[in-house]
């Protein structure tokens, strides 16, 4: 989320045949494009699940997995590791019922006269404590794989993908083509960083190299973080450009990134750029500017 993007984010399960089918049903009916889309699975998924509270997260992830063989007394897998549906908005997470409650509320208001009053519906719900919604909710999800069964990738496209779908390559700089074959490996797009280890090739990049922060699919630790008096919570740092000002090997590189890149305005001084300091394996070449 930035100033110039503050639409909500649906987070959904991507191998689940009922999910995907939700999805594509408000792919359908919000025509003004309200919301925006990411599975569970991707690396946006999990960068926002990190950023939840444990409270809320041990309501989406299944940390403790059984094997999938492994079948609970009343029948349902143990081995499920998404657990509900989350609504993301740049102030609030919604998850279980008052998700899909939300969501629903947040469809085109010219939808189908049937499409309203499952928004009625929804508005009725609130009438319930959420601790019943949230019961129903558990319910169904937790059976929802046997019931409706289950899918390998997720395959839902849009004729706006690129305005509906939050594609890993914001974070990672790897971009997919969202019509090729979904278990291909990814490709890197043309216009965007080039995802290698600097600091790992012969010609390593130099002071005033411009570069992208990138979160490395790969990568087990936490994206960035910037802490300072103007962002004293922490502002991630992933998909921002800048130059490099210092390199201090192998701990960190310092760079002094464009503000703009990130959503955010000039400070209240007037400069837009500020300095901040990432891991190295989080810096990628943006095509043309290393130095020879």
């Amino acid at each position: 989320f930035h100033p110039t993007e503050q639409r909500p984010l649906v987070l959904f399960d991507g191998s689940c045949t009922l999910c995907n089918n939700f999805v594509q049903f408000l792919l359908k009916y919000d025509t003004a494009g309200n919301l925006r889309f990411a599975a569970l699975q991707s690396k946006v998924g999990e960068l926002l699940l990190r950023r939840m509270s444990e409270e809320v997260r041990k309501e989406v992830l299944q940390e403790d997995i059984v094997d999938d063989d492994t079948k609970e007394q009343d029948g349902e897998s143990s081995g499920e590791k998404y657990k509900s549906l989350v609504l993301c908005t740049p102030d609030s997470t919604y998850i279980q019922s008052s998700a899909v409650i939300k969501i629903l509320g947040a469809l085109s208001t010219s939808s189908a006269k049937r499409i309203k009053l499952l928004q009625y519906m929804g508005l009725a719900g609130y009438v319930l404590p959420t601790r019943i919604r949230d019961k129903i909710y558990k319910f169904v999800s937790k059976r929802r794989k046997s019931w409706f069964g289950s899918a390998d990738e997720c395959m839902l496209y849009d004729e706006r993908f690129d305005d509906r779908f939050v594609d890993d390559g914001v974070l990672t700089g790897v971009f997919r083509n969202p019509f090729a074959d979904p278990n291909a490996a990814p490709t890197a797009d043309n216009n965007a960083a080039e995802v290698v280890n600097l600091f790992e090739g012969e010609t390593p990049p130099q002071r005033g190299d411009k570069v992208q922060i990138i979160w490395p699919q790969c990568s087990n630790l936490d994206p960035s973080v910037t802490y300072d008096e103007e962002f004293p919570n922490g502002l991630c740092l992933v998909g921002a450009t800048g130059e490099i000002t210092t390199i201090d090997l192998p701990m960190r590189v310092v760079m002094r990134v464009d503000r703009q890149s990130i959503g955010l305005e000039k400070d209240s001084m007037g400069e837009d750029t500020m300095i901040a300091w990432v891991k190295p394996s989080e810096v990628a070449l943006i095509d043309g500017t290393m130095q020879d």
